[in-house]
Parts: C-alpha cells; structure tokens; sequence
C-alpha cells in the first residue's frame, strides 16, 4: 500500500478512542513542543518484511522532522543480513537512541555487547535532556535472581541506584523508555520495585517528576495509570505472536523457510508506529493513532481463544501533565 493511502486510512480508522489522564501538573513557562518518533519490537529476526517496515517510518520521519526516534527493543541482531536494515535507521540525521529488548540478546548466539556495539550504543541504560524534558532509557535485562527460566527481565540493584540518583538530579518533567512493562504480567519481575522508586521521586510540589512510561515487548495497546504515573504500552510494529499452536503459513515456500518463525505470528498488513507530542506550554501530551488490518488468516480465523483482544492498532492519546 503506498504512504499516503495508508496515511489516510490510519487517520480515519487508526482513532479508536482518545483517553485523557491527568497526571503530574507541571506549568512549564516558556516551553517548547517535542515531538518523538516511536517504533516498538520490529523483529527483524522474525518478520519477512522488516526492512520495508522500518524503510515506511523512516521515510515519515525524514519528512516530519522530529526532535528525536527511538526504538523501543526487540530490533535487530548484529547479523551481516541485517546491515541495511540498520543502515535504514541510521539515515535519521538527528538523534536516534535504542532500547535493549530481550530478544537483541542470546537470539542467535549473541550477546548484549555485540549488539550494543552494532547499534553503537555507548550505555545500556541512560539518560538525556532534550529541551525542558528529562529522558530515561532502562534496561531491563538484568539477571533475575535465584533460579530462572527464559529469558531474564529484571531490573538489578547497580541499575536500581543509578535510577535513582537521576531521578534526584533532575527537576524536569520525565519520560521513562523500558522495552517489558513494569506493571504487566510477564513484564519486569521486580516492576513493582521500580515504579516505586519512579512515584518517589517529586518535583518542588510533591508531585511525580515522572510523567509518563513507555513500553514495549508485549505486543499490545493500552494505557494503565498507577498512582498517577500513566503506563503506555506501545503495540509492536510488525505482529502479534500467537505460537506454534496457531501457526500458520501465509508466505511463499522461500520467505517461510528464510524466516522459520514467522508462522508463529499473526503479522500486521502495515507498519505500526506513533508520533509523541510533548507541549510545555500547555501541560499537555499526545500519542498518535495507527490502525491496520491483520494479514489472513486473522486470529479469529484461526479460532484463538482470547483473539478479540488482539488489536493491530496503536490507539490515539491525549493526556496532560
């Protein structure tokens, strides 16, 4: 489908309602408006079509401008087949940071490092301030402790004191980044832990320094405000992984045997992604609306049991802070 057909039909169907939360009350004088470019679990690894995925936000960006992008994890593995994809990403001439998910490591083999030092990220967690707004980017892959299966997701003690003492440095408005959801099940295990440390940490009013938290990883759209922090999951850009229970094959012999595990998804017919407006002037935030359709067959068709509450769809926001 060409950009702006699908531009229009995301206009038109990708609204499927707007929440507004409030949250912090932070009167920023003299602010200006950010906007943020936002991709979640692209998968390269997995789904057939990544580059042309990625290829369609970078090209909106590029003609958008935003002050930033940031991926959100579950990206890409430093594997020679993936440079131009990479390389996609790395046409953005203004900053362009990255989450760690937990598939950017041991997939395949690698590890951590490797991927870090393909993406050139410097730190795997971090933070940055651009204009009046104070950025953190976490890492939640820490080791889990005691015994543990699957992959880790926890968020460990060093990590735990960095946080805070940025948290303490800071008085601007904050926007934490973490690929597993600190309040999802099957998200950061000691996610509890976390949002306390992040609801601790108050401005000159006793209000939340953080605003907002954004996650990734599971691969779905909502929004759960906790003790007035709003928990925004964003929705994968490429499919809803059903397992092999359910799997299906949609591709040709050649694209399903380059990529064995995209029969166990149920893929989106065009890219997700969102736009996050922050405006210091008027207290407010936004998050763009996205919707497609599912490639068939659909999760319906394929008799999932909780298939209606998979939605191909990033859902339009509007909350204040």
């Amino acid at each position: 489908m060409k950009r702006r057909s699908f531009l229009k039909k995301s206009v038109q169907a990708g609204v499927i309602s707007s929440v507004s939360l409030p949250i912090a009350g932070f009167k920023l004088p003299d602010s200006e408006k950010l906007q943020i470019g936002i991709v979640a679990d692209v998968h390269q690894d997995i789904i057939h079509d990544g580059y042309a995925r990625l290829r369609f936000f970078m090209d909106d960006m590029k003609k958008r401008n935003p002050d930033f992008i940031i991926q959100m994890g579950d990206f890409s593995l430093p594997r020679p087949q993936n440079q131009p994809f990479l390389d996609v990403w790395n046409e953005f001439e203004g900053p362009a940071y990255h989450v760690l998910g937990n598939h950017d490591m041991r997939d395949f083999g690698f590890t951590r490092e490797q991927t870090m030092a393909w993406w050139q990220m410097k730190e795997r967690y971090y933070s940055f301030d651009h204009g009046s707004f104070h950025f953190i980017v976490l890492d939640g892959n820490d080791k889990n402790p005691g015994e543990w299966q699957g992959y880790d997701r926890y968020i460990g003690t060093t990590q735990k004191e960095w946080l805070k003492n940025d948290l303490r440095q800071t008085a601007k408005p904050t926007v934490v980044f973490v690929h597993q959801s600190l309040e999802a099940d099957g998200g950061i295990a000691n996610g509890a832990e976390i949002r306390n440390i992040l609801e601790q940490a108050r401005n000159s009013e006793s209000r939340p320094k953080v605003i907002a938290c954004l996650c990734g990883h599971h691969h779905t759209d909502y929004v759960k405000d906790i003790n007035g922090i709003p928990y925004i999951q964003i929705n994968s850009m490429s499919y809803k992984w059903v397992g092999g229970r359910f799997k299906k094959q949609r591709f040709a012999a050649h694209v399903e045997q380059a990529y064995p595990a995209v029969k166990n998804t149920c893929p989106y017919k065009d890219p997700l992604y969102t736009v996050l407006t922050l405006d210091g002037n008027s207290g407010k935030m936004h998050l763009e609306g996205r919707a497609t359709s599912f490639i068939a067959p659909t999760p319906n068709d394929i008799g999932i049991p909780d298939a209606d509450t998979m939605h191909p769809s990033i859902t339009e926001r509007n909350l204040t802070f």
